[in-house]
């Protein structure tokens, strides 16, 4: 899928601060990765649809997640993990020559992701807000497969350095 260079700006800018700031702000994470799946989704699902139609019902997806988020923390965290695990898996089926309309795979490891977050919240945001942060950086850089897999894994380590670092100190105060 091909984006304007606004785009992957603004792709980047948002990327990183979901690596870094995911957990102190995770209604916008939610809101974010609810945004990327429902994006994804709607270019599958509404194909033949308007993208202005695609883009409503990608917004509605993520203010779905960010108004949970505000009312009911538990369900935002189990919602932001079935988001983050299905955007990941999105990812990887498009890298690996797949559809995005493989959606027993998205479904179920968003259903794993929402799981995981449910039983350890904190530590699950802190994780996956990372690797969507690092998906959603990677997947506005054309590199060879190697070399994406490796800035990947640097970019993981390091949101879930900061975010550890700034979670610990939250704890102590």
């Amino acid at each position: 899928m091909a984006a304007s260079n606004l785009e992957t700006i603004v792709q980047l800018i948002l990327g990183c601060v979901v690596l870094l700031a995911g957990r102190n702000i995770f209604w916008l994470f939610i809101a974010l990765a609810g945004f990327l799946v429902g994006f994804e989704l709607a270019g599958v699902w509404l194909a033949d649809k308007s993208l202005l139609l695609q883009v409503a019902a990608a917004l509605g997806a993520g203010l779905l997640g960010a108004l949970l988020a505000v009312i009911f923390e538990r369900v935002a965290f189990a919602l932001a993990g079935f988001y983050a695990a299905a955007y990941l898996a999105l990812i990887i089926v498009d890298r690996i020559g797949g559809t995005s309309g493989e959606s027993i795979i998205i479904i179920g490891s968003g259903l794993v992701g929402a799981l995981i977050a449910a039983l350890v919240m904190d530590w699950a945001i802190i994780v996956l807000s990372a690797l969507v942060g690092a998906a959603a950086i990677v997947a506005t850089i054309a590199m060879p497969p190697v070399i994406e897999i490796a800035l990947f894994i640097v970019l993981v380590a390091v949101g879930v350095a900061v975010q550890r670092s700034v979670y610990i100190r939250s704890l102590s105060s």
